[in-house]
């Protein structure tokens, strides 16, 4: 096995390890709630603080990273310390004891997924056989048969079942990195101010961020109460389970195809697709009488969420200059937590006076919010030369 060979290995374990701790958290995050006695309120403020955190740290670990051109150590340090950390939940009661544990640990975990990323994008850059595509389906794979294990010891058991496996499977994914033999080029490039500003002035870019914080308002609404809509008609915890399985096995076949359909659509055709369907999936949800019809629903997450994944990592990648990239990458995060912010507050107080149902008509009108301005995206955006294209 040669070294790209072997790289793909560990790429692939690493995000099989670090999105099945994601399946041991996210999803049971409001059913942990609900079992602590928190309202919608109380929940939808925190999943906020859940989303603001990132904001917050997430741009700083980018620019850290940059700065000192070290990405595999910035990864270790975050995946173990959330090991640790995520034992507080275990033991903290009460509303401020629990958004301030979610705090510290989001601190270090909510900056896992884009380090790792950016990780990913610089090995790629210089193993052009591997696909990201097919790396980040093993995460798929991770988090869906995670999400569906952890759903049964969380029934039979406690939700801190989810707790210990979490540390466990973020300290296997520490271990792969730790054995990664990749040597990226030593410079230390500063990013500074002028860098950033100039980023932010191109209307591609602010156009493009403005479009992921409109879409993940509708993220951040569905991600933390899809529980509510599966309680509402007629589920238990076991099927948060299986919902969160179909929708990761969902998402395999158009991660693997994910570089032949850029090359066939294009960045923006392929994001206005996912766009279109979001539209018509959530609308779906707002119509349903049965949590298996939820669940059958989520069948649609298979176009929806990796076409809005992969077309907009490649939009990215293009119009970000070489020495930005972990930069972008965490800003990135960072508007995608702005819009679940959003969401996640503007939902659980919408829901003390609206139904479920109708919370889900609405995101399905943000998405085509979100439709209309990728449009106007798509007739701002010029020719960009002299990029290199990274195999999705």
């Amino acid at each position: 096995m040669n070294q790209s060979n072997i790289l793909s290995v560990k790429l692939k374990l690493l995000y099989v390890f670090e999105f099945a701790a994601m399946a041991c958290f996210y999803p049971f995050l409001t059913y942990y709630f609900q079992n602590k006695g928190f309202s919608y309120t109380q929940i939808g403020i925190a999943m906020a603080v859940y989303s603001i955190t990132g904001v917050i740290t997430q741009p700083i670990w980018g620019v850290i990273t940059d700065k000192y051109s070290n990405k595999r150590t910035s990864i270790l340090i975050t995946m173990f310390f959330s090991s640790l950390i995520i034992y507080l939940f275990i033991f903290v009661n009460g509303f401020y004891f629990i958004l301030m544990s979610m705090i510290i640990l989001l601190m270090f975990q909510s900056s896992v997924n884009p380090l790792s990323d950016a990780y990913s994008y610089e090995i790629i850059e210089h193993n052009k056989d591997i696909q990201y595509g097919k790396v980040r389906l093993m995460g798929s794979v991770g988090y869906a048969v995670a999400a569906l294990t952890i759903a049964q010891a969380v029934k039979y058991t406690s939700i801190n079942s989810s707790f210990v496996l979490f540390s466990i499977t973020m300290l296997l994914g520490a271990i792969i990195v730790w054995s990664i033999d990749f040597k990226s080029k030593s410079h230390h490039s500063k990013v500074d101010i002028s860098a950033i500003k100039k980023l932010m002035k191109d209307n591609r870019f602010s156009v493009f961020i403005v479009s992921v914080i409109i879409v993940n308002i509708a993220f951040g609404i569905n991600g933390s109460y899809i529980t509510v809509l599966i309680q509402k008609t007629g589920g238990d915890v076991s099927k948060l389970g299986v919902l969160w399985f179909v929708l990761a096995i969902s998402e395999l076949p158009t991660l693997f195809l994910g570089n032949k359909l850029l090359n066939k659509f294009g960045e923006l055709n392929l994001l206005m697709i996912g766009l279109a369907f979001y539209v018509l999936r959530y609308f779906l949800d707002s119509l349903s009488t049965s949590y298996i019809s939820v669940i059958m629903i989520q069948g649609m997450q298979s176009i929806t969420y990796p076409l809005f994944l992969i077309s907009s990592y490649q939009y990215m990648n293009k119009i970000t200059p070489e020495r930005m990239k972990s930069s972008v990458m965490t800003f990135f995060a960072a508007a995608c937590g702005i819009g679940n912010f959003i969401g996640n507050i503007g939902g659980g107080i919408l829901l003390e006076h609206i139904s479920i149902f109708l919370l889900f008509r609405i995101i399905s009108f943000i998405c085509v919010v979100c439709l209309i301005i990728v449009s106007i995206l798509k007739r701002i955006n010029v020719p960009i030369k002299e990029e290199i294209c990274i195999n999705i």
